[in-house]
């Protein structure tokens, strides 16, 4: 049995789209300043934590999300294109609605027109975090994504898919997940943590 390595999943700060309450998607929505002093929140947060690689989306949001991240512990930054958030299509830059705009009333993922299905964002990303680990057997890892992309992963790591893990609240930009595997199984720890922001003007 391989060494248990430790994941710590960490979405963005606030993009230019989620100030506007528009889908971002694959689109390269650039950080508000709100998202800096976010980014600067979590990674103060996450000082004390024996980070061992910081990884990224190559999407502008959550790489310059986790450059924030990575300075703190002297480490460089590396890119996995494979992470970036599910490319919902047509709906690029339109306004979001409600929280379930593409969820049916199962709570399953639904495809949006032009879009990436659920199997393909599922199988995307879940191969780029097995590379991560096989790669790191008792490290401790930072990968910085998307809320969509997390939830996905939540959900699998859970085995609820094609379902997906129904939380309380709107995912808060620069949460925390954390997550630990041997490899074969993995156990998550905690969810979409973000008390580091908490009692900041953020």
């Amino acid at each position: 049995m391989s060494a248990e390595t430790t994941l710590y999943f960490v979405r963005h700060g606030e993009s230019e789209a989620n100030a506007e309450r528009r889908y971002a998607g694959q689109t390269d929505s650039p950080l508000t300043e709100r998202g800096r002093r976010q980014a600067e929140a979590v990674a103060a947060a996450l000082r004390v934590v024996p980070l061992d690689r910081v990884v990224s989306s190559d999407l502008s949001r959550a790489r310059d999300t986790a450059a924030v991240i990575a300075r703190e512990h002297g480490l460089a930054l590396e890119v996995f294109p494979e992470l970036r958030e599910v490319d919902v299509g047509e709906a690029a830059g339109r306004p979001i609605l409600r929280r379930t705009d593409n969820f049916d009333a199962a709570g399953r993922f639904v495809q949006w027109p032009g879009g990436e299905s659920l199997e393909h964002v599922a199988s995307r990303v879940t191969s780029a975090v097995e590379r991560i680990v096989a790669a790191s057997p008792g490290k401790t890892v930072c990968i910085v994504g998307h809320g969509g992309v997390t939830r996905i992963l939540v959900s699998h790591f859970l085995g609820l898919l094609p379902r997906l893990y129904e939380h309380a609240t709107t995912t808060e930009n620069t949460s925390v997940t954390i997550v630990r595997t041997d490899g074969i199984t993995y156990r998550v720890e905690s969810l979409f943590d973000a008390a580091h922001l908490s009692g900041n003007a953020l």
